[in-house]
Formats: structure tokens, sequence, C-alpha cells
């Protein structure tokens, strides 16, 4: 009796609308980066089972591509800011200003949220200017793993699964040929709570000090005492 081939069915969605401009710098015990920008860009890939749903589709591209849009559309044009920073503390600074004569005329100022950093570096943005995520670093790998929790959350958990749709994939790449990915089964829940516990960045970074590694410029010391050595 022949058996059937084993077959799997994907879809892989990437589209010039799955960007957002952002502001971010990446910081840890002992260093900082500059502050800087990207233009990110999300891609999604589910994986499913070895059959279709009854209308062909392993799911319609038209419900992906809305979720993600609305997701990017969320993050673009802010400076992203990791709540869960050990190495910045964040103040909400919401105070009014004062004066007379024509300042009265003028709008007041908005709140903002200044950032007070390890390096001893400050800096204060506007509330409105600012998406908080729940991230330590403001890494493309973390970056990541918020989208696929957004993501999951606008689908419908359970409707994938009903689909055969059993992981899902986000790659965030903020330059051409640099990306992270971010992959895990989806569960049987459409419960936000439970989603966001799976997505808790928080349980993917070891805590402690960031592993040493060796100096490139002590490398570079080395390779200019051989030539020195071979010259001589």
């Amino acid at each position: 009796m022949s058996q059937e081939p084993e077959t799997n069915f994907e879809v892989n969605v990437s589209k010039d609308t799955f960007k957002f401009n952002a502001a971010h710098f990446v910081a840890y015990n002992g260093f900082r980066e500059r502050l800087h920008g990207h233009n990110y860009k999300l891609s999604i890939r589910l994986l499913g089972s070895r059959t279709l749903g009854q209308d062909g589709y392993v799911l319609d591209f038209g419900e992906l591509k809305a979720v993600a849009k609305k997701v990017c559309k969320e993050l673009n044009e802010y400076f992203i800011c990791p709540m869960y920073s050990n190495v910045i503390t964040i103040q909400e600074d919401d105070k009014q200003g004062g004066g007379g004569g024509q300042k009265q005329q003028q709008q007041q100022p908005q709140p903002n949220w200044t950032l007070l950093c390890q390096d001893g570096a400050q800096f204060s943005f506007p509330k409105s200017d600012v998406v908080m995520l729940p991230i330590v670093h403001s890494t493309v790998e973390e970056i990541a793993i918020y989208c696929w929790g957004q993501i999951l959350i606008g689908l419908d958990a359970k409707y994938l699964i009903q689909r055969g749709i059993h992981t899902m994939e986000v790659t965030c790449a903020e330059a051409v040929g640099q990306e992270a990915v971010f992959r895990m089964k989806i569960p049987d829940t459409n419960d936000k709570q439970e989603i966001l516990n799976l997505c808790n960045v928080q349980s993917y970074v070891p805590k402690g000090d960031v592993v040493p590694r060796s100096c490139l410029p002590n490398v570079m010391i080395q390779q200019q005492q051989q030539q020195q050595h071979n010259n001589n």
C-alpha cells in the first residue's frame, strides 16, 4: 500500500508597507550606542499542515497584511524606549511652564520622558514622540519578539490553529542583509495576557554581566607586533 507523500504548506509575506522608521540606541552594562535610527522592515512566515483550508488558503494574505501594517504604524516615527533596561533610568517630567506676557498665549509645554543613562548621558523626549516597549534593549532581536506577540494577537491564535497553522516566524530587519528572526509555536489561546507572557522579553535575556570577548584592538596590536618582527 503506497503511503501519501509528506507535504507541508507555508506562506511568507514581506511587503514594502511592512516598515517603520524609528530612533533608538542599545545600552547595556558598560556600553551605550549613540542615538541613531533605522528603516525597519518586517516579514512574516506561517507554517501550516499537510492540507490547505477549505478556501484553498493557508491564510488569506489580506488578513496578514492588515495586521502587519497596523503593528508597523504603531511604531513608525517614534523613539523606541526599552522599559526594562537596567542601565537607563526613565523619569516622567510633567512640569508645566509658567511666565507672563506673550508666553501666556503660547501652548503649554508637553510632558517629557527623561532618560538617564549609566554613562552619564541624558536625553529628554516629548512623550508623544516615544513608544514605550516591554523590552530590555532596543535590539532588533527583542523588537522581533515584541512584534511576534502583537501580530499573533491581531491574527487570532485559535483561528490559525483551526486552519492547521502551528508556528509563526517574524523577521525584523534594521537594514538590508541585517535582520533577526523569532520563531515560536502558536499557543492554543486567544488570551492576550497569556500571549504577552510568552513574548516576555525578560525571560529570553539572562541576568548578569555580558559575556566578555577578545578585544579587537589587542588583536590589531599583535598583528602590528608580528609585522614589526617580520620587518626586522
